[in-house]
């Protein structure tokens, strides 16, 4: 008998794993394989509750793609490089490299105690030279294919970081990592080509399996635009614009995606920080109003001016633009929503079709030309809101554009501007190229050196890795990139002249190091080769099987990642070309934090009762994502210590499905425990009962079955609550209600309780790798393949259907019973001492066995069925034809669900099974059962026409159901 020790059974197990190296994968072309990946952990310390939700989503996806019998590749790493730790390594006044190493430690240290079932082999940090050699390798190699670049830009920069930001790191003008504001500073920054790429990181999202939320936020991110690039000439001369910086012609290019609304263009705006707008102010009375609304720009970011700018402003630049279309002169302005950045930082407005621009015209006078019409033939009209849809052309200067329509508009005002040489067709893209520089020390260094006499030379490969040094002292005193101060890491020699060089001081952004990291544990022992093709080849095929992570990276690390495998494929690295097959965003998992309904803002729980750090309000309560900002975290160390690891991972799967958001709770954590302890006893009792066959057995193994499959079913879809719920809930229930009813056959039990124990494995792999060894199941559960039956049936055609219809219509009776129950001990002042149960007349039961014969025929019954009842002999009482018409309706005409019923047989004399049709004895049979559960002395059972009628003393669910009275 097993007695329930979590810290014992739990350890054991997981020593006997790591012995067997049950969980160690290699390629096997005979076995279909399946590589399930968690987005690897930052290692900050100890595992938080998040954590455990996710790598316990992972982990029992793969225990149970293991029991189906593949091969499964589940290994794991840390993603370590980053700010943190150099912020820690400032405050103990260490490196940066052993508080990673530490914090690795520890990390690993709790995963190994949920009982995880990594490959350890694989593991590897993402900061060791052994890794980030081929990041620098896979650098020179993309500068090679002439997808590195180096080029002077304007950067957000963290001061608080220290280091340049990626345009997807900056999150309402804030750092993404210490949340403070956001600065522009020009930089010669190191980017990767991403853009190579923009057409088919599109044009792929229509054939992977990822969430429809994601793939629209990648879509709206890469903002593929079609349209029209077109030339206004400035009208005069413009100082600088000539040769040799004389004056001379200049015109402004302009990106738009309306070419059809062209003659309605009355200004153009430039952003401020365009090239033309200081030559074309120079001297003159609009210098001074430019000149300020420069400043004013140069101290917002680049999000803030797009997305939250509180006014749109601007001024008039005194110089005229010519519309090529036209000939008419239109004033130029610079206006703060125009950034130099996206398109070419000039606009052509039209007034009358965009809200922005009328909104802009009115605020400065400027006219509004409606160009567009709503309907065929119709009138273009000065509208606010503006008409912004497509429409039919009006008012072009040119006749032969009127009457055009949308895409065929376009397309006539794109070839006449090819054809008169002042604009073409094009397409843009919101994507940038992906700047890689950070200015900062805890990265993989730039394998590029600085040569005087040759310029940027790359590192050759055999002098990988440029490696970081361990000498270099962190404090809160010093500011800067420790590299630049580094003497010893900045000394090299060029390897084209001989002549000394520099370092590249700049290090990579950390999202380079898992955007690759995915290949690398297909093949993470290789010394000589980032990964061997073949292995990417095999585990890769269709991609990650099965990849888990938060949102929050849906045009970050996915969107790199994929240009990583996209890239590396055309470099002949491997045939892949899409990293992830499935992607499943795991919900956040919340608990109870101090809110201020006023402010709508969270607090830390130290705040609990209290009032409004910020209003002074008294403080609410509500649920809120796990973090230690909070303090409303959970130590997943204390619950595994007092429940064990398999209560907390039985907590966090039955929780909610992965997609979904939960809240921790205490309540449901010792619930969930009692579960366990619960299943541990069903194991016990069935270890301990004798040779004694009943009519209960073939029903409990049915029950297996059909759990099994129900189970199978919801581990494929990864509905892992649902999965959860059948596996250890309804099986469980089963079991119970086997004893219930006298089944006591010891045979029986370890039939069903050999079938159950690996379906504890994936959430609950300790007790059942406990359970299957008391059973004699030999080698380890976790290293099985499941033996998953489906649903019997015997020669006679009746089998599992018949004997699970039978048990589930006594239950059914039971569960009405009851409920009539509650009614009746409301309505009755002496105790309820029995129940008569009246059951349907024979007539009922003739009549659904037609209802199941003609249906079995596809009869029609809703255009024939009620012609063919007339037609019946038991449609001659006409004191019954009333009963008859309602009866026939619940038979034939309710939903599908509802009229499957009338399918369902028993067992042996093909009878059928129905609410109120008890042909088959099944009440009669089991009355001192549904007595006792019932709680009363005596329980009398006869058909409608016998005995007392109990119609009125009871309610009827439908014509076919038993009528129940209580006395």
């Amino acid at each position: 008998m097993m007695a329930y020790d979590s810290q014992d059974i739990e350890t054991r197990w997981q020593a006997r794993w790591a012995d067997a190296r049950v969980f160690e994968a290699e390629v096997d072309d005979s076995r279909p394989k399946f590589y399930c990946l968690e987005m690897f952990p930052y290692p900050s310390g100890y595992m938080h509750m998040g954590h455990v939700r996710n790598y316990s989503i992972g982990d029992a996806m793969a225990r149970f793609q293991r029991l189906m019998g593949k091969n499964v590749l589940y290994p794991m790493g840390y993603d370590s490089f980053g700010m943190p730790a150099e912020n820690a390594a400032k405050k103990e006044g260490g490196h940066p490299h052993s508080v990673t190493e530490r914090n690795i430690a520890m990390i690993r240290a709790d995963q190994e105690r949920m009982g995880y079932s990594y490959d350890w082999r694989r593991m590897f940090a993402t900061s060791t030279p052994e890794y980030y050699r081929w990041n620098q390798e896979l650098f020179l190699k993309f500068n090679e294919a002439g997808l590195v670049e180096r080029r002077f830009a304007p950067v957000n920069w963290c001061y608080d970081c220290d280091t340049v930001l990626a345009n997807e790191q900056v999150k309402n003008n804030r750092c993404w990592r210490c949340g403070l504001e956001v600065v522009q500073k020009d930089m010669a920054q190191w980017f990767l080509r991403m853009t190579e790429y923009a057409d088919e990181l599109l044009d792929e999202l229509d054939h992977i399996e990822f969430p429809e939320n994601v793939k629209a936020m990648q879509r709206n991110w890469i903002g593929r635009s079609h349209g029209a690039h077109i030339e206004f000439a400035v009208a005069g001369d413009v100082a600088g614009a000539g040769a040799d910086g004389a004056a001379g012609a200049a015109s402004i290019g302009a990106f738009t995606t309306r070419p059809d609304t062209i003659f309605g263009v009355t200004f153009v705006t430039l952003s401020p920080e365009h090239p033309l707008c200081e030559p074309l102010v120079a001297g003159t009375e609009f210098e001074a109003g430019w000149r300020e609304l420069a400043d004013e720009c140069a101290k917002l970011s680049e999000f803030e001016r797009i997305n939250m700018l509180k006014e749109k402003k601007g001024v008039p630049l005194g110089r005229f633009a010519i519309n090529p279309l036209t000939g008419e002169e239109v004033p130029i302005y610079a206006g703060n929503f125009v950034v130099a950045s996206y398109g070419t930082g000039a606009v052509m407005a039209v007034p009358g079709h965009d809200q922005r621009d009328y909104d802009f015209a009115k605020k400065y006078g400027i006219p509004v030309k409606p160009v567009l019409s709503r309907r065929e033939g119709g009138e273009a009209v000065e509208e606010n809101p503006v008409f912004d849809g497509l429409g039919w052309m009006v008012n072009s200067t040119r006749p032969e554009f009127d009457g055009l329509f949308g895409n065929e508009a376009k397309a006539a005002v794109i070839s006449a501007l090819e054809a008169e040489g002042s604009g073409h067709g094009t397409v843009q893209y919101r994507l940038k190229d992906w700047l890689l520089s950070r200015q900062r020390f805890w990265g993989t260094p730039i394998p590029m050196l600085h040569c005087e006499a040759c310029g940027v030379v790359p590192v050759p490969y055999e002098q990988l890795p440029v490696e970081l040094p361990l000498d270099v002292t962190f404090s809160w005193d010093e500011s800067g990139n420790p590299l630049a101060a580094s003497e010893s890491f900045l000394a090299a020699t060029c390897p084209q002249c001989n002549g000394s060089a520099r370092r590249e001081t700049d290090t990579m952004d950390t999202f380079y190091d898992s955007s690759w990291y995915f290949l690398r544990f297909a093949d993470s022992a290789n010394d000589a080769q980032a990964f061997d093709r073949e292995a990417v080849d095999y585990w890769l095929d269709g991609g990650v099987d099965l990849y888990i992570g938060g949102i929050e990276h849906a045009v970050m690390h996915l969107l790199y990642a994929r240009f990583f495998t996209k890239a590396t494929r055309d470099l002949g690295m491997n045939s892949v070309g899409e990293p992830f097959g499935r992607l499943v965003c795991q919900g956040m998992l919340n608990a109870p934090a101090p809110f201020c309904a006023d402010c709508n803002t969270e607090y830390h729980i130290e705040n609990f009762g209290g009032d409004c750090p910020t209003c002074g309000a008294g403080l609410g309560s509500r649920s809120a994502k796990m973090s230690k900002s909070l303090g409303n975290t959970v130590s997943p160390g204390e619950m595994v210590e007092k429940f064990g690891a398999d209560t907390v991972r039985l907590f966090i799967l039955f929780g909610a499905n992965p997609e979904a958001g939960m809240d921790w709770s205490d309540n449901a954590v010792l619930a969930n425990y009692k579960q366990v302890c619960a299943i541990i006893d069903a194991f016990n009792a069935g270890n301990s009962l004798g040779d004694a066959p009943g009519p209960m057995d073939e029903w409990l193994l049915a029950r297996l079955r059909v759990n099994q499959a129900r189970w199978r079913e919801c581990m494929d879809a990864v509905s892992l609550r649902e999965g959860v719920m059948a596996s250890h809930f309804e099986m469980l229930a089963d079991w119970q209600w086997y004893l219930r009813r006298g089944g006591a056959d010891r045979a029986t039990a370890r039939r069903y309780l050999a079938g159950w124990a690996p379906m504890l494995a994936p959430a609950t792999p300790h007790i059942a790798e406990e359970f299957w060894a008391e059973l004699g199941g030999g080698d380890a559960a976790s290293g099985q393949m499941l033996a998953v039956h489906d649903m019997e049936f015997d020669a006679g055609g009746t089998g599992d259907s018949g004997v699970l219809a039978r048990e589930a219509y006594l239950r059914g009776v039971i569960d009405s019973a009851r409920n009539i129950r509650g009614l009746a001990e409301r309505h009755s002042d002496a105790p309820i001492t029995g129940v008569v149960i009246q059951t349907a007349a024979a007539w009922k039961g003739e009549l659904a066995r037609e209802a199941i014969s003609l249906a079995a025929a596809d009869f029609d019954f809703k255009r024939e069925g009620q012609g063919h009842l007339k037609g019946l002999p038991i449609f001659a009482e006409e004191s019954l034809r009333g009963e008859i018409f309602q009866t026939w309706m619940a038979l034939t005409m309710g939903s599908k669900k509802k009229r499957g019923r009338i399918h369902t047989w028993s067992d042996g004399e093909k009878e059928l099974i129905l609410s109120g049709l008890d042909e088959a004895g099944i009440i009669s049979e089991n009355s001192a059962f549904i007595a006792q559960l019932l709680g009363v002395e005596s329980l009398s059972v006869y058909p409608a026409g016998e005995g007392e009628d109990v119609a009125g003393k009871a309610r009827f669910a439908s014509p076919l159901e038993p009528g129940i009275a209580f006395i």
